[in-house]
């Protein structure tokens, strides 16, 4: 397991929590979205962004999956 494996990232609206894990969407104890898959560096850079931008505000799926894309389509440029 190193920092360059990529697993499933989830997200919960209603809990406002995210999830990067090797589990499947049926196997979570509480209801999550798959939104994509990332490596450990780039979810922790995604979870830093998401705080800097909503700043401890609620964050919708769509506004979790728009940063989640962003930062998928930067790290894939460099």
């Amino acid at each position: 397991m190193g920092y360059n494996e990529e697993k499933n990232v989830y997200y919960n609206e209603i809990d406002q929590k995210a999830w990067r894990t090797n589990t499947t969407a049926g196997d979570l104890p509480i209801s999550f979205d798959l939104i994509g898959s990332m490596t450990e560096t780039e979810y922790n850079l995604l979870i830093e962004s998401l705080y800097k931008k909503y700043n401890g505000d609620p964050i919708t799926k769509d506004q979790f999956k728009d940063v989640f894309e962003l930062i998928r389509k930067f790290c894939d440029k460099i």
